[in-house]
This record gives C-alpha cells, sequence and structure tokens, in this order.
C-alpha cells in the first residue's frame, strides 16, 4: 500500500513538530530568577522573617522606589543589653531586631552606618541587604571593646541610597571591667 501526504499535511506535520521541539527545548532551561526579596541581614546570622499579612504590612501595591518613604524600627534588643559587663579587649556580638516600618523595600543601595566615634572598635559601616517594607529584620555588628575600664557606647542608623539617615538609631551601651 502506498501513502500520499499532501503538502498542507506535510506543513500542518512540521509546524506541530517544530513547536513540540520549542516547548521540549524551553523546559530544559534554567528556573526563572526568584522574584521574592530574602529577609534582611547585615551580617551572618540573620533570622527568618516571618509572613505579613496585608492588615500588617506597610508596603504599597504600586509605588514606585522613588515615591516610598524610608523608615526604620527598633524593636528589641536581641543580644548584649545595655549596661552588660564585659572583659577588655572583649568579642561583641551585637544583634537587633527591627522593622522596615516604611514603604520602600531595602535593596543594595542600603546602608547600616555608625553615627559616633567611641571607643568601640567596629566597622564604620555595613551594607543592609534587602527587606520588604513591613518585614522584621537583624542587624548585626561584630564589636571589640577598649582596653579602658568603664563605661562606652557605640550607634549606628540606616541610610538610604541617596544619603538620607532614617529610622531608629540602635546603640551597644557596655561596662568593660578591670
Amino acid at each position: 500500500m502506498i501513502l500520499y501526504v499532501t503538502r498542507s499535511a506535510r506543513k500542518q506535520a512540521s509546524w506541530v513538530g517544530s513547536a513540540l521541539f520549542a516547548l521540549l527545548l524551553s523546559a530544559c532551561g534554567p528556573p526563572p530568577e526568584p522574584s521574592a526579596i530574602p529577609p534582611a541581614f547585615v551580617q551572618a546570622g540573620s533570622v527568618p522573617s516571618s509572613t505579613s499579612s496585608p492588615a500588617t504590612s506597610s508596603f504599597q501595591i504600586g509605588l514606585t522606589q522613588a515615591d516610598c518613604v524610608d523608615q526604620a524600627r527598633f524593636i528589641e534588643d536581641l543580644t548584649v543589653p545595655d549596661g552588660t559587663r564585659v572583659a577588655p579587649g572583649a568579642l561583641i556580638d551585637k544583634r537587633w531586631s527591627v522593622l522596615n516600618s516604611g514603604t520602600c523595600n531595602w535593596g543594595p543601595g542600603y546602608r547600616l552606618i555608625r553615627t559616633d566615634d567611641g571607643s568601640l572598635t567596629g566597622p564604620s559601616e555595613l551594607a543592609l541587604y534587602p527587606a520588604r517594607a513591613g518585614e522584621p529584620a537583624v542587624w548585626q555588628v561584630l564589636l571589640t571593646a577598649p582596653r579602658e575600664p568603664g563605661q562606652h557606647i557605640a550607634s549606628w542608623q540606616a541610610r538610604s541610597p541617596s544619603g538620607e539617615l532614617f529610622g531608629d538609631p540602635v546603640f551597644v551601651l557596655v561596662e568593660v571591667g578591670t
């Protein structure tokens, strides 16, 4: 038996085969990039953020980064309560729980800036990695206590990509013993 295929049937079979090949080829590509912004952290040791409900989040759909408001609210000291006694030269791992209480998402241009010139040795600024508006974050700074006994304080505040300081400042206050 001889089977004759018409020209239009060949074109249709060719088109279906091409579409099937393209579909299979696209399934072999890399996975799409994630679009969610991860929880915020300054150094290693961040904690996962909780999911905000629309009622608790101040993020507004449709706002551009230029239209939004930067804000950070101190929640609590997670380590090294104020007045903690430390040895001279001790390493201090200070962490604060904060809330991105503004309407801007914190992106790569956001920084945590030291606002004092005290005697605790540590960084003058750190990157604030992405945090969605309305989400909690952990800021962490590693410091070294001075050798001189007495009370020592250091403070930091968030800075936007435009250079504006915003939000609640955060502090560490320690008592260096002898």
